[in-house]
C-alpha cells in the first residue's frame, strides 16, 4: 500500500462532472462550427484592404479551423479531403489546395486569447515534444542530445487551467529567460500580473530580480542548499522565509501547488488531446505544429466553455 503522508489531506474532487462532460462533448462541435462562413466575403474584403500583390482568396478563419484539425496530426492532403466534402455538401463556397493549407498555416498567427480576470499568480514550465519525423535531421544539425524534442514553456494560469503565453524552441533554451521575455511581453500588452511562481528551474537571480522590479508576489521554489545570506535581495528574503518556516508551510503559505494545475495540467490535457508527437521535418514545421498544440488547446477549451 502506498502512503499518502506525502501528499498531505485527501483530494477532494469538486469538479462538477457532468458539466465537463458536456464541454468536452461541446469542444468535437468545434470541428463543424461553420457560422463564420456567413462572413466569408466580409472577412476576405477586411483581409485584402490595402494588400499589396495577390489579394487572399481563402478567409483566416478556415486556416485556423484547419489549424486545430492539424494540431490533431491530420495530414495536410486529408484537410483537403475534409474541405472538399464540405464544398461539396454546399457548406463551403470554395476549397484551398493543400499546399495552400500547409503555407497558410505556418504562417498562422498563433496569438493566445486574452487571460481572463486581473491581478493574475502565473506559473511557468517547460516540457518537450517530440520530433519523430525530424530526428535525422536534429542529429545531423544539432548533435544527439536535441535530435529529437521541441522545447515548449507556458506562462499558465491556475484559475482558469490554461496557458496564457508561451514559447516554442527548437534546442533547449533558458526556461527563466523565456518566462522573463513573456512576462515582459505580457506586461507590453498590459495584462494584469500580480504574481509568478515555479519549480526549482526558476530559481534565476535574472527572474527574482525581474519579480522584485515589478513588486509582483514569488512562488520560485529556491533550490535545497540555496545561501541565507544578510544580502536584503527578494531571493534571499525569501530563502530565509522556506528555512524559517520549512518546506511545507512555505509552500502552503505561497500556494505554491497551483503550479500544477497552471503547467502540468496543461501540458498533460493537450499532450492528451493532441499527442505530444510532431509530423513535421523542417524546423519552421516542427516550431509552428508544436505551438499549434498549445493555441488549439486553449481555442477548444473557450469554445466547450461558451454557452
Amino acid at each position: 500500500m502506498v502512503s499518502r503522508e506525502r501528499w498531505g489531506k485527501k483530494f477532494v474532487d469538486k469538479r462538477d462532472w457532468l458539466v465537463y462532460s458536456q464541454q468536452l462533448v461541446k469542444r468535437g462541435e468545434y470541428w463543424l462550427d461553420l457560422d463564420w462562413v456567413k462572413c466569408w466575403d466580409a472577412e476576405l474584403a477586411v483581409m485584402n484592404s490595402g494588400k499589396a500583390g495577390r489579394p487572399f482568396e481563402f478567409p483566416e478563419s478556415l486556416i485556423e479551423l484547419q489549424g486545430v484539425w492539424h494540431a490533431h496530426q491530420l495530414p495536410y492532403r486529408m484537410i483537403q479531403g475534409i474541405t472538399v466534402k464540405l464544398f461539396e455538401f454546399g457548406k463551403l463556397p470554395a476549397v484551398d489546395h493543400y499546399s495552400t493549407v500547409n503555407r497558410r498555416t505556418n504562417k498562422l498567427d498563433l496569438k493566445l486569447l486574452p487571460p481572463r480576470g486581473s491581478s493574475l499568480a502565473l506559473f511557468s514550465d517547460g516540457t518537450g515534444l517530440q520530433a519523430k519525423a525530424g530526428g535525422e535531421y536534429l542529429r545531423e544539425k544539432y548533435g544527439k542530445k536535441n535530435r529529437r524534442w521541441v522545447q515548449v514553456i507556458i506562462l499558465g494560469d491556475p484559475e482558469t487551467k490554461e496557458p496564457v503565453s508561451f514559447e516554442v524552441n527548437i534546442v533547449q533554451g533558458s526556461e527563466p529567460e523565456s518566462s522573463k521575455r513573456q512576462l515582459e511581453a505580457l506586461v507590453e500588452a498590459r495584462v494584469d500580473v500580480a504574481g509568478f511562481g515555479g519549480d526549482g528551474a526558476m530559481d534565476d537571480f535574472g527572474l527574482w530580480d525581474y519579480l522584485d522590479k515589478m513588486k509582483w508576489r514569488p512562488a520560485i521554489k529556491p533550490q535545497v542548499n540555496a545561501r541565507d545570506d544578510s544580502e536584503n535581495s527578494l531571493r534571499n528574503k525569501e530563502v530565509k522565509k522556506r528555512n524559517k518556516l520549512g518546506y511545507k508551510r512555505w509552500a502552503k503559505k505561497r500556494e505554491y501547488g497551483r503550479r500544477w494545475p497552471a503547467t502540468e495540467g496543461i501540458f498533460s490535457a493537450f499532450k492528451r488531446m493532441f499527442g505530444e508527437g510532431l509530423a513535421a521535418k523542417s524546423v519552421l514545421g516542427m516550431l509552428q505544429e508544436a505551438g499549434l498544440k498549445v493555441w488549439a488547446y486553449q481555442r477548444l477549451k473557450r469554445y466547450g466553455e461558451s454557452a
